[in-house]
């Protein structure tokens, strides 16, 4: 009885410390699913990985830092949207957060990597893909 006891107080507790750990995220670019999104994210001391929802896409990835509440952080997008990728984008990722990682705030960034999108622009409906190499730009606010 004292071991469950204790296993579920100990449950309880981290479950507590955990509480602030989600973080919201509105903004533009491929991070955010677009045009314009909201990115949800679960978040450690030097790490987040998150989902985006936009008006036009959805992305998923993480972001890392190299020291504690560092303002650069580092990772990888990875999603699809209707415009200038509708077969799906991949980029290695960089976001300066101006009050730091863990602060809300002001975020941009930057990202370099590839799209697929069909093959004669938006409209087409061909069934082929050509892939490209991009750079994306992202500015969010974290609440």
């Amino acid at each position: 009885m004292k071991l469950t006891t204790l296993v579920l107080s100990l449950s309880l507790i981290s479950l507590y410390s955990s509480a602030n750990e989600y973080e919201t995220t509105v903004g533009l670019g491929h991070q955010y699913g677009g045009v314009l999104g909201a990115q949800f994210a679960y978040k450690t001391a030097s790490t987040k990985y998150y989902a985006a929802l936009g008006l036009v896409g959805v992305s998923a990835g993480f972001q890392t830092t190299f020291s504690e509440n560092s303002h650069h952080a580092y990772g990888l997008s990875v999603g699809q949207e209707e415009i200038q990728s509708e077969d799906g984008f991949i980029f290695a990722t960089y976001d300066y957060h101006f009050n730091g990682f863990l602060q809300d705030g002001l975020v941009i960034g930057t990202g370099i990597g590839i799209t697929r999108e069909d093959k004669g622009g938006f409209y087409s409906d061909s069934g082929q893909s050509e892939t490209s190499a991009a750079v994306t730009l992202s500015i969010g606010y974290k609440f």
